[in-house]
């Protein structure tokens, strides 16, 4: 009867961060909060690249200007600056859970393994990998006991609770209403970058990853410390930009010729009636006149 809780004793102690993480209440109330703020700042930030690629759309259509290509690179300037801050406010998060947690195991430690030695398992089988199984060790996984302990340290709780209190940043992009483009007319407008979807969809597609592929050369130059290497990739990005709006107005320019006389017939028997472009997204401020997007595409799909 003495030998099992000899043997017992003599269990080798281990643990994992996941089993830590699954069995700790402080850190699913931090993951849960964190998540979901994660993916509410995640769908900003996709929302605010389409409107961004939108106004490229756009501008590439009715034409590239000063005015227009100054306004585009406010924007963008914008959408790289809230980018950059919630990427910020990510690593710092990171660095603060990791930090606090970290502290609040070490204190836990002793207190739950006593003088026993502790190890720290990692996934042991490749089999078990592949099937996304959880690190398993031989001996006694003390994970659990260890999340009991750190939900109560008060240190713990306490930086828990001011990180919680800090909102994630918004990814908002704040646009101005810009003036249309006459087409057919002024007195409503067709969003530009819609039309342009519509006339020249494949080319869009083809121009759009030509441009990605000279982006992917200078993505590490754009980050670069160097002054000079830094402006050169910029120069080069702009240029792929350049390229990118220049070839989606070759690509539409036939159909959007055809697209005008059509809806110039189509206004004599109480079709849309003057029409103008409008290349500045309604997420970014439209262009201030009624829409008839709907309407003009419905007419080019007959």
């Amino acid at each position: 009867m003495l030998i099992l809780p000899v043997a017992l004793a003599a269990d080798p102690l281990w643990w994992t961060e996941d089993g830590i993480a699954t069995k700790s209440e402080q850190f699913g109330k931090a993951q849960s909060r964190d998540a979901d703020a994660y993916q509410k700042a995640q769908g900003e930030l996709e929302r605010a690249k389409k409107l961004v690629d939108d106004l490229e759309l756009g501008i590439a259509l009715v034409g590239r200007d000063d005015a227009r290509l100054a306004y585009l690179d406010g924007v963008d300037r914008e959408l790289s600056g809230q980018f950059l801050r919630l990427q910020k406010h990510t690593d710092l998060l990171g660095d603060d859970y990791s930090r606090n947690f970290g502290a609040a195991l070490e204190r836990a430690m002793p207190l739950v393994a006593k003088e026993q030695t502790v190890t720290q398992c990692q996934q042991t089988s490749a089999a078990l990998a592949a099937l996304g199984r959880p690190a398993r060790c031989p001996g006694r996984d003390i994970s659990a006991d260890l999340a009991a302990v750190m939900d109560k340290d008060v240190e713990l709780q306490g930086a828990i609770a001011s990180i919680l209190s800090v909102d994630w940043p918004r990814v908002l992009l704040q646009g101005s209403p810009q003036s249309a483009v006459a087409w057919t007319g002024t007195e409503r407008s067709v969003d530009a970058a819609s039309l342009a979807r519509a006339l020249a969809a494949e080319a869009i597609k083809t121009a759009a990853y030509d441009r990605e592929l000279l982006n992917e050369e200078v993505e590490d130059d754009v980050a670069s410390p160097d002054t000079a290497t830094r402006e050169a990739a910029l120069a080069k990005a702009l240029d792929a930009r350049d390229a990118y709006m220049e070839a989606v107005r070759d690509a539409a320019a036939s159909g959007l010729k055809k697209a005008k006389s059509a809806v110039e017939k189509a206004a004599k028997k109480g079709g849309p009636a003057a029409v103008a472009l409008c290349f500045n997204p309604q997420g970014l401020g439209g262009c201030g006149l009624p829409d008839a997007t709907g309407e003009v595409l419905a007419l080019l799909a007959k």
